[in-house]
């Protein structure tokens, strides 16, 4: 067991042996959930549709007509290579 002191901005900081068998790295987040008087920290796993416009497009508008010609394309070439 370790323990942090809670400041008195109710700010706390994780213990480094927390940190890592949680495997939480900088800017990583976390969740918490209150249980019967005890609180359960947890890292938040992201999942695709987390990842949503966390790419900056390379030009405003997109033309996506172009996007799908080129993606269309490349899974072509993979089919093909595949098929030799």
């Amino acid at each position: 067991m370790v323990r942090a002191r809670v400041t008195s901005k109710g700010q706390i900081t994780i213990p480094k042996p927390v940190r890592e068998a949680l495997g939480l790295e900088k800017s990583k987040v976390v969740e918490f959930e209150v249980r019967d008087g005890e609180a359960v920290m947890r890292p938040v796993r992201r999942g695709f549709m987390d990842l949503f416009a966390s790419i900056a497009p390379h030009s405003r508008p997109e033309d996506w007509h172009k996007i799908r010609e080129q993606v269309m394309e490349e899974v072509a070439k993979e089919i093909v290579e595949e098929m030799k």
